[in-house]
């Protein structure tokens, strides 16, 4: 696979080919912030120095150069390195510093906040430079919630992961764009016939170094979640999580800040309020999943072909035969490892949610797995 690399100013300005690199990690996160690490030789350090983005021309992502850097080690190599997150972080400079109400459609409420505190704000010095709306996904999922106090980028990954939701910040290298769009990877699992199949296990070929984890230590599935007013005026609403014959474990939210005031004088109905509270409680009940990952090497030229039959976010089907599980799982970190010429594949399924883990009652190969 070639992969041609560009340094790029603050104008999106080409300053020069880094394409000769010694090794590049990209790492893409559905969940959370991506982020890479670069290092090719000592010419390459003053341009790194001078760039602010890492264009890559065959990926959406874009790279924000944060740190750049060269080193010398014991045998006299000389090298130049630059790392950083995804150009999604530029929504990190930006606070919510008012509440903000988000009702309906849960990929237009994304995108209005987006809208109203970086693409097009009351104050024109909060806008970020090239960011515009991009193309709809045309998601169905409906929210209510109110947010306040947090960075933009925290408040659109708390809602998102809460739906199993994703949003992005694609580069247009033609116009220099930044298009904020929200996303949400494909059903691949072996029990859908709506997509093609992904499926992964050692039999297969297709998986190697695989190592299984479940931790269900911080694990809650119950959350009480206490609003406005004091002692037993105080508005709690429930939200239960549990599954059918699940032990009950039960955190407490406070959430005085979410108001029955819309900010106009106007009083937000108790129906709808209770709603807010619920959604607060299943935001915070997200981070309190039980971890359950399968993380592992995977040959992107087997069975499955990367970014064709499989992609980051997509829910997919990983089986080992060897302790009889099979676990239906989001890819929620995929990196790309660029060395001596070859790239090779890390891929996460999961992160902290709860998994179906069913004992195969199937032999693998049978009719109807591939």
């Amino acid at each position: 696979m070639s992969v041609r690399l560009l340094a790029l100013d603050e104008e999106f300005n080409i300053l020069g080919d880094v394409s000769l690199f010694r090794s590049l990690i990209w790492t893409r996160r559905y969940t959370r912030l991506g982020m890479y690490e670069l290092h090719t030789s000592r010419e390459g350090f003053a341009l790194l120095r001078r760039g602010k983005y890492l264009y890559r021309n065959d990926a959406d992502e874009l790279g924000l150069v944060e740190e750049s850097g060269y080193s010398i080690n014991e045998n006299g190599s000389r090298d130049a390195y630059c790392r950083g997150y995804f150009v999604e972080k530029l929504l990190a400079d930006r606070v919510l510093d008012a509440a903000f109400h988000l009702s309906g459609n849960l990929e237009g409420s994304m995108r209005a906040m987006t809208a109203r505190y970086a693409i097009s704000p009351a104050d024109p010095e909060r806008k970020i430079p090239h960011l515009k709306l991009g193309k709809i996904e045309g998601l169905s999922q409906k929210v209510a919630c109110q947010r306040t106090g947090a960075s933009l980028s925290d408040a659109l990954y708390d809602v998102g992961n809460s739906f199993g939701v994703s949003h992005r910040v694609r580069y247009d290298f033609q116009t220099n764009d930044l298009l904020f769009e929200v996303w949400q990877g494909k059903d691949r699992r072996d029990c859908q016939t709506e997509n093609s199949w992904a499926l992964f296990s050692d039999s297969f070929c297709n998986v190697r170094n695989a190592v299984y984890n479940k931790n269900v230590a911080d694990y809650k599935n119950f959350a009480y979640v206490a609003g406005e007013g004091e002692g037993a005026e105080r508005v709690i609403a429930a939200v239960d999580l549990r599954q059918a014959g699940e032990e009950r474990r039960e955190l407490y939210v406070d959430a005085r800040d979410l108001s029955r005031d819309d900010g106009n004088g106007n009083a937000t109905p108790m129906a709808d309020y209770l709603e807010l509270l619920r959604q607060r409680g299943r935001e915070k009940l997200a981070l309190c999943r039980a971890a359950e990952t399968v993380d592992g090497g995977v040959d992107p030229h087997a069975n499955l072909a990367y970014r064709k039959d499989f992609d980051l976010g997509d829910l997919c089907t990983y089986t080992n035969l060897e302790i009889g599980v099979t676990v239906d799982r989001r890819i929620t970190e995929i990196t790309e490892t660029y060395e001596g010429g070859k790239m090779t594949l890390d891929v996460t399924f999961g992160e902290g949610g709860v998994a179906t883990v069913r004992q195969l009652i199937k032999k693998e190969g049978a009719t109807g797995w591939l």
